[in-house]
């Protein structure tokens, strides 16, 4: 990133630089007016032209709001099964489950044909 101060700028830069800012201070003032008027006419033309844009935040609280209140209000999944988590616990620890867990390509073969022949 090259970035260079006004002091250090390259020939052409600097008489492009003069000529601009002798152009701004050749404008006389009907052409000052002129610009002007074109830019407020267009500062307030872009403004009027998206109104949306103001409702656009409320509109997304409001829906942040609306959720937050459903899932705060909504039944609760979570809690209800947690003696369900402490049984399968149990049954992973147990040696029966070991011993399932070594045959599992035979279970696994076992399902697939039973699929094809049934």
């Amino acid at each position: 990133m090259n970035e260079r101060s006004n002091d250090q700028l390259d020939p052409l830069a600097a008489a492009a630089k003069r000529l601009l800012d002798q152009s701004v201070q050749d404008l006389d003032q009907r052409a000052v007016l002129a610009i002007q008027r074109a830019r407020v006419n267009a500062v307030s033309h872009s403004s009027a032209t998206r109104p949306w844009l103001r409702w656009a935040g409320a509109v997304a609280l409001a829906s942040m709001a609306v959720l937050a209140v459903t899932m705060w209000m909504g039944p609760s999944t979570g809690g209800n099964h947690s003696h369900l988590l402490l049984e399968d616990l149990e049954l992973m620890q147990s040696p029966e489950n070991l011993e399932l867990s070594e045959d599992l390509e035979f279970y696994d073969w076992l399902a697939d044909g039973t699929a094809t022949t049934g």
